[in-house]
Parts: C-alpha cells; structure tokens; sequence
C-alpha cells in the first residue's frame, strides 16, 4: 500500500476531503504536526519511517485547498539516519523547526553506527528549504588544546612567515584537525595579503632577464613553459635558469611558500596554489576544509576564465557548478557559504549567459544562442536529479515563455532561483 497523507474540513454535520497526496511506499508515520511553519502560515510538519531505520520529513501548506509540498529534496537533506528528529518550537517564537539527524561530515568511522552524529534543526525559508537555526554535534570540538604550539604558529605566520609553513607540517599530527584548519586558513590569508607585492616582485624580474627581447624570450632560451616553472624539482636542477639567478630564488621561495606562477597578457603574477595545501594537508585537516580548497583549487589549477573568456568548456562549467553544489548540500552549516555561494553565483552567470566576448545570446536581438540551448539540455539529462537541473529546467521554462529572448525579467527570475 502506497499510503496517502489526506486533509479534511468540517462542512456542515461531517468531515470532507479536501485534497491527499502520496506517501512514496513508506513505512509509517511517527510525528506530524500543524501549526504555524512562519510567522504568516500555517502548515504540516511529519516524518514517516523509510526503510530499517531511516526518516523523511515532509512540509505541506493548503493553497485553496490544494496540498503543496515545501521542500525540494536537491536542495535540503531531508532524511534522517533513524527515527530520532523531532518537529517542535525550540525557541519558543511559536513557529515550528524540524530536525534532521544525520552522520557528521567529519566523522572518522567507517560504520552509520559508530559514526558521529549531528542534529541539524531548520525553519522553513518561506520557498522550497529551510534555514539552519541550529546545530548539534556530538564528537566535534572547536577548543584549542594545543595552545602553546598553536600559538607558535600563529606568531611565525605574523612574524617570521617564511618559517611558518613548515612549523605547521612538522605539528600538524599534534594539532587537531580544527587547530590545523585555523592556521592554515590564517597562512592563507597572509598568502592573500602578500601576492600583490610579490606579483610586482617576480614580473619586474621577468623584464630584467628578457633585457628588451620578446615577452617569451626565457621560455625560447630554455624550453620553459609555466609547468616547468611551478616545479620545484625542475627549478632546484643547476643548469635551470642559470644566468638569471634572482628570478630563480625568487620562485623557489614563492611557490615553496603555497603560491603559483600564472600570466595573462603579457604579465606574471603569482596566485594561491590551493591544490599544495590539499596534498600536504589533506588528511589533517577537516573535510569541509578540504572541500572548500578543493574547490578554490579547480581555478587555480585550471582558470575558468582568462582575459574576460571562457576557457574551459560549457561540460566542465557545469561539473564545477555540482560541486560547489554539492558542499552547500553537504556543509549546510559552513561559515565559508558566503564565498562558496559567490564562487557558485560566478560560474552560474557564465554558464547560463557566457562571457563578456562571446555571450550565449545573439548580441543585437538577445534571442538565446541554439548551441547554448542544446547545451542546456544536455545538462539536463545528465544531472537530471540536481538542483542546479531545476533551475535549468526553470531557467528555459522562461525562456520559452519569453520567445526565447533574454531580459531583465528573465535575468531577475534566474537571480531569485540561483538565490
């Protein structure tokens, strides 16, 4: 039996249905709850038993008498390991949360039973997810333990950073995860700060050494091309840049410290080698951590954009978008969102619009490209089940409606999906 949730009015001398939905096979139902789910409306909270010992959370709201479902699974999680979340006002506001229990992201164990768990409680957004209003961890702390080698570090990095990054490799088994993670993102930070001068460092050095010949004169001298020179290996051999004895120090030093040559337009610059401290780090510090340099990495190690273009292809774009995708889904309760959700707002807008030279639509009649619509609907197909496929699917809905035309209409529509 499918099982149905069913609402009834009382009309008169005896209850009527109003409107029932499907169940999905599940097993039974061990809460629900009407009440208000915002300050403006009022709504259904359940949860019903899934399997052997998993729960799923449904929302429902009436519109003129009509069940509609509040939640869109590809952008919330809303099933629970066991049968243990909750629906109830936890503070107190008379609005109903819900909870999600689920296993930590950071736990080590191999088995649902052994792993860390964390309650993730929610309010309904007033859309199709909800807010995190709280969260509960059982084996996850943020305490500094290790304060003296902790404090160690954070003074090299202010104080004597070309020694700090190797400070932080011979403690990080010492150190928490979470400690290591607070001093690498500090290291970083630093790396941020510095790049600017040291870009204007190694670029004036590039033109000492060229002494007047083409932007390309080192390369042609010594066979080099820019993996060779982001090669520690390749840049300590003695015959490598061997008249040009300043620019080779300079770059020893820069990307022993976590940083990466690039160019554009005939200019040398060093960016941050996030990828460096995924390999040297990875395994000490924590799995949200990792995932977001993961993430900083995909640019740093192949740029989505040079000079204004799209150099990577329409498939790649949207593999990156599920990605950053995919650590909203996962970290829900992460402080770096803010810069995960730009990343994501970037690479969307150029998927969906293209780049400043070549744009997706016809520049004179802004009727959408056909080979960007046939991308599209490849995208589609392929990632079917994800969010980032609903706001495709919404983002053509529109188009179609609007003769295949972009405006701000359009524009506005995608920016409220994207959000």
């Amino acid at each position: 039996d499918e099982g149905s949730l069913e609402v009834y009015k009382f009309i008169g001398d005896k209850y009527s249905l109003l409107d029932e939905t499907t169940m999905n096979y599940d097993n039974t139902n061990y809460q629900i709850k009407i009440g208000k789910i915002s300050e403006s409306t009022n709504g259904i909270l359940l949860s019903n038993s899934v399997g052997a010992n998993s729960g799923i959370t449904y929302g429902f709201v009436l519109e003129d008498n009509k069940l509609k479902s509040i939640f869109n699974e590809s952008k919330i999680s809303l099933i629970s390991i066991y049968a243990k979340n909750e629906i109830k006002d936890i503070d107190n506001d008379g609005i109903l949360e819900f909870s999600i229990f689920t296993v930590d992201p950071e736990t080590e164990a191999t088995s649902i039973e052994d792993s860390g768990k964390m309650i993730l409680w929610y309010k309904w957004n007033g859309k199709d997810s909800g807010d995190l209003v709280k969260v509960e961890r059982e084996d996850y702390s943020e305490t500094i333990t290790e304060e003296e080698v902790f404090n160690q570090g954070k003074s090299l990095i202010n104080e004597n950073f070309n020694e700090a990054l190797g400070f932080i490799m011979e403690n990080k088994d010492l150190l928490s995860k979470y400690e290591n993670v607070e001093l690498i993102k500090e290291y970083i930070n630093k790396l941020g700060e510095l790049s600017f001068d040291k870009s204007i460092e190694v670029d004036s050095l590039f033109v000492k050494y060229q002494e007047g010949e083409n932007f390309d004169h080192l390369f042609r001298k010594y066979g080099l091309s820019m993996e060779k020179l982001n090669s520690l290996e390749y840049l300590n051999r003695e015959k490598t840049l061997k008249d040009e004895g300043e620019l080779k120090e300079d770059l020893i030093e820069n990307i022993s410290l976590g940083y990466k040559l690039a160019t554009s337009e005939g200019v040398y610059y060093y960016l941050i080698d996030y990828q460096k401290f995924v390999d040297l780090l990875g395994d000490r510090i924590t799995n949200e951590y990792k995932d977001y340099l993961k993430i900083l990495a995909l640019d740093s190690n192949e740029p989505y954009m040079l000079d204004g273009s799209l150099v990577i292809s329409m498939e790649k774009l949207a593999e990156r978008i599920l990605q950053v995708e995919s650590f909203k889904f996962v970290y829900p309760y992460s402080d770096l969102l803010p810069e995960v959700k730009d990343i994501y707002l970037r690479y969307a807008n150029t998927y969906f619009f293209g780049d400043l030279h070549t744009p997706n639509y016809d520049e004179k009649t802004f009727v959408m490209r056909e080979e960007a619509l046939q991308e599209f609907q490849r995208a589609l197909e392929n990632y079917s089940y994800t969010n980032f496929a609903d706001i495709i699917r919404g983002f053509m809905k529109d188009l179609e409606d609007n003769n295949n035309i972009i405006d701000d209409s359009v524009r506005n529509k995608l920016a409220e999906k994207l959000n």
